[in-house]
């Protein structure tokens, strides 16, 4: 038997073994059953949710929280008030991250949210106090998922969307009330009474204890409740409720770990962001634990709380415990943001994600270095960009830079090309295109010439005019795929036409980046205008023309007018972008180039 064989049959035989080791013990326990099925419920829905996100960004989402989440204390406040709602802070952190991981929200943003839902555990203990009760989120679940399927099953994009993210909720929800009832058993057995020690060691046990019990349960709330419950009783002493408080501060970020596992680098980023937090402010409450415990009984004093009133106090503890957090970190946002993304970074080894090739900091320390290295990042951009316009209409990148006749290559280029447009724009625009805005806008505030610092400004819209177009590409992508290969010849000779023109207009452009002599710059911005133009010559009266005689349907003549519109807003935009890109290449060009240029620039 060769080693590949042998390799092959071990790959196969361990895995079943262990699969069956594993069902064996989840059928036996019913406990880790149901805790396991929680746990893929709930990783199942938070793919749902990025998924409903990206469905729903660019409409009512964007609004929504262009209003409550536009600035580091609307995102805190906004945090605060749907954790105090939910009574979990784990879902609502689960939540950020799957905002910030489809880029609905700043990184910032995300951080003071974070923020929020901590200080947000302070008023459910007071809750708790006085009522002694707390949400059942599981209830939700029910409604949300009903709700979500009727939703879903609606054929308009927007309305489907709002399904998918209330069906993500609602299994959100599931998943976590089934990884509770998964440690019921374990939480009932746990008499937290039979650790009580004093002193140091006794803060520790107890922290560590408060800890566990989050991890157990998913919630903070949960612990909280034992926290008051068994304090009310007489069961721990203050101290160690205080320290239980502490320890599940902490263990709450065990459910943020979970809903990070199917996110991006971004939300990776919030949850270090979480972890570091929580960690960082359970410290301080232990080294300067007797100081918290004095600004606790001053506290009580000045809110009338009895001295007795052992319950009261410890919510105003963890009142004072999370204030405490927030006030030190709140302040220093921006430089955390900075921190987490120098240290956290894409393994360029393990990405497919494009990295910028000439950005460099070294680069920022002369006007004109930067602005040298931004044009040439620019134009890396630009290609990726001719390359994903391509791809999007099924052609081949290489078809740009090949000198075969239109007509023949387009004959050929008989077959769809499927690809992830998303996938594709993550790793080839999104990383470059996002680090040259920022470092226009750095090298701008550097330099002290504002000629130059116009021109950071004019390559920066390069840039955007690249963005549109790749935005516009996605959307034509569905129907090019849908009616360009149709066994209709209609249909297929109106879709040929549109991929015939933005292949000549990709062509033009990549080549007018590339010219050298006047002549041809000027030439060549000319044939691309000209070529713009045609979409306005193309007559809507072949298409009544087809309707009339039943060769498609008005529908189909809707979605080739939508798409041949869509098609000349790609060919504007890669023209004024290549436009640009040409006047900041070539310090040679006659006046009456740059005059052309100017003028198609500064048109629109």
């Amino acid at each position: 038997m060769t080693k590949k064989r042998a390799w092959t049959i071990f790959r196969i035989i361990v895995p079943t073994i262990l699969s069956l080791f594993l069902l064996t013990i989840l059928l036996e326990h019913t406990s880790f059953l149901t805790l396991f099925t929680g746990i893929c419920i709930f990783l199942f829905a938070m793919t749902l949710l990025q998924e409903s996100f990206k469905i729903l960004s660019g409409g009512i989402l964007d609004q929504f929280l262009d209003k409550v989440a536009n600035t580091n204390f609307k995102s805190f406040i906004f945090a605060f008030v749907l954790t105090t709602f939910v009574q979990s802070s784990g879902l609502v952190s689960v939540i950020a991250i799957s905002f910030l991981s489809a880029s609905l929200i700043t990184l910032s943003s995300g951080v003071a949210m974070i923020y929020g839902v901590n200080l947000s555990t302070a008023l459910s203990a007071w809750i708790m106090s006085f009522f002694g009760v707390k949400s059942q989120i599981s209830l939700y679940a029910m409604p949300l998922i009903v709700f979500g399927v009727l939703f879903f099953i609606n054929k308009h994009k927007k309305v489907k969307g709002l399904g998918l993210f209330l069906l993500s909720l609602g299994f959100l929800f599931l998943g976590i009330s089934y990884m509770k009832e998964g440690f019921e058993n374990f939480k009932e057995s746990i008499d937290i009474s039979q650790f009580q020690m004093q002193g140091f060691l006794g803060l520790i046990v107890y922290v560590l204890i408060g800890f566990f019990i989050t991890t157990l349960t998913q919630s903070s709330h949960a612990t909280l409740t034992l926290a008051i419950v068994a304090l009310n009783a007489g069961e721990i002493s203050y101290e160690n409720s205080i320290a239980i408080v502490i320890g599940a501060n902490v263990g709450s970020t065990i459910m943020t770990v979970i809903g990070s596992l199917n996110s991006n680098i971004e939300g990776k980023k919030l949850t270090a962001t979480h972890v570091f937090f929580n960690i960082a402010v359970a410290l301080l409450a232990i080294v300067f634990f007797k100081y918290y415990l004095w600004m606790t009984e001053v506290g009580a004093e000045l809110v009338g709380i009895a001295s007795d009133d052992l319950v009261l106090k410890l919510s105003l503890f963890a009142t004072i415990f999370n204030i405490i957090g927030v006030v030190i970190f709140y302040p220093f946002i921006s430089q955390m943001c900075t921190f987490l993304n120098k240290i956290i970074k894409v393994n360029p080894r393990k990405s497919h994600i494009e990295q910028p090739v000439y950005l460099t900091e070294s680069a920022l320390e002369f006007s004109d270095s930067a602005l040298e290295v931004l044009y040439l990042e620019s134009k890396h951009l630009f290609k990726n960009t001719t390359n994903l316009v391509s791809r999007a209409i099924s052609l081949n990148s290489g078809d740009i830079y090949t000198e075969e006749n239109v007509d023949e290559l387009i004959s050929r280029r008989n077959r769809p090309i499927e690809m992830n447009f998303d996938e594709e724009y993550q790793n080839k625009f999104k990383g470059i295109y996002s680090n040259i805005l920022e470092f226009a806008v750095d090298a701008s505030a550097l330099s002290d010439d504002s000629e130059i610092s116009a021109e950071f400004m004019d390559l920066r819209r390069a840039n955007l005019f690249m963005a549109t177009a790749i935005k516009s590409a996605q959307t034509l992508q569905i129907n090019i795929i849908k009616y360009a290969f149709s066994t209709n010849e209609v249909i297929k000779n109106e879709y040929d036409g549109i991929r015939k023109n933005l292949l000549r207009t990709l062509r033009l452009a990549q080549a007018l980046i590339e010219a050298q002599d006047n002549e041809g710059v000027k030439e060549l911005i000319e044939e691309l205008n000209y070529n713009v133009k045609k979409y306005d010559s193309i007559s809507s009266s072949s298409l009544d023309s087809h309707i009339r005689y039943n060769r498609i349907t008005d529908t189909i003549a809707s979605s080739i007018m939508n798409d041949m519109a869509l098609a000349k807003s790609i060919a504007n935009d890669l023209t004024h972008s290549s436009e640009i890109l040409v006047y900041h290449m070539n310090d040679k060009l006659g006046d009456s180039s740059q005059k052309l240029i100017d003028e198609e620039i500064h048109k629109d």
